[in-house]
């Protein structure tokens, strides 16, 4: 008899007892390394199930291609939950979203979000009471050392919740100047200042390592233009809240 998806995953989703560590102060970003009992079957469950791409909804910030859960979220992260509550010593932790992600240097580039470094949650978002509570996680399934996600400022300012009116004008029109950019390119990695943004961190994530930031911030799968020609970056990826 064919086991259903969940099972499987409750059989290979099993965690190592998971230490944290700090990689930079002034931007909060945590890094568990050696996280899953079975990494490579977790990899095998996400490359043996549909990859959606991505690029259907013109406010999406995601490039490549999904791999999502839809309404089993809280099944699937729940064997996260007892040691981020604990990390985070919160009341609960509650998931927003999950899904794997896959991206190669010839994926397209259907926004301006999709090209530049985004945020996740922002002032005004309808999926949580404080954004500033919200973290995003990166659980990399990719046995290479070119794993990295980038972090910018813009405006000198890292975070979207520390925006005034002028900001946001300004991260308007920056948008509305680099929409060719999409028609352009497969893929597009800025240089270390680039408009009004300008880089601040590069974290490198490990095989079977995950990274932890606050999703407020703006950050961005760092890739040259010839990496992952031949080979995807898949992690698995979401969003929690902390309460």
């Amino acid at each position: 008899m064919n086991k259903s998806a969940n099972e499987i995953w409750k059989e290979i989703f099993v965690l190592n007892k998971l230490s944290f560590e700090t990689l930079n102060e002034i931007i909060p970003i945590t890094i568990i390394k050696n996280v899953l009992k079975y990494p490579d079957q977790v990899r095998e469950f996400l490359d043996n199930g549909y990859w959606w791409e991505n690029g259907f909804d013109g406010k999406c910030s995601r490039p490549g291609k999904s791999f999502e859960f839809g309404l089993n979220t809280d099944f699937y992260f729940d064997p996260l939950v007892k040691p981020l509550t604990e990390f985070y010593e919160a009341e609960d932790i509650l998931p927003i979203e999950i899904y794997g992600n896959c991206f190669n240097g010839n994926m397209n580039l259907h926004t301006v979000r999709s090209a530049l470094p985004h945020v996740d949650t922002f002032p005004g978002d309808d999926q949580n009471e404080d954004p500033r509570m919200d973290v995003a996680f990166n659980l990399n399934l990719t046995k290479s050392d070119k794993v990295k996600t980038a972090f910018y400022s813009f405006n000198n300012k890292r975070s979207v919740c520390d925006f005034d009116k002028k900001d946001y004008d300004d991260l308007k029109n920056c948008w509305n100047r680099q929409k060719k950019i999409i028609k352009e390119k497969k893929w597009f990695l800025m240089s270390d200042n680039y408009e009004n943004y300008k880089l601040e961190y590069i974290a490198d994530i490990d095989y079977n390592s995950m990274i932890l930031y606050p999703s407020h911030n703006w950050h961005n799968s760092y890739i040259k233009e010839d990496w992952f020609i031949d080979e995807d970056r898949v992690t698995f990826t979401g969003f929690f809240e902390i309460v």
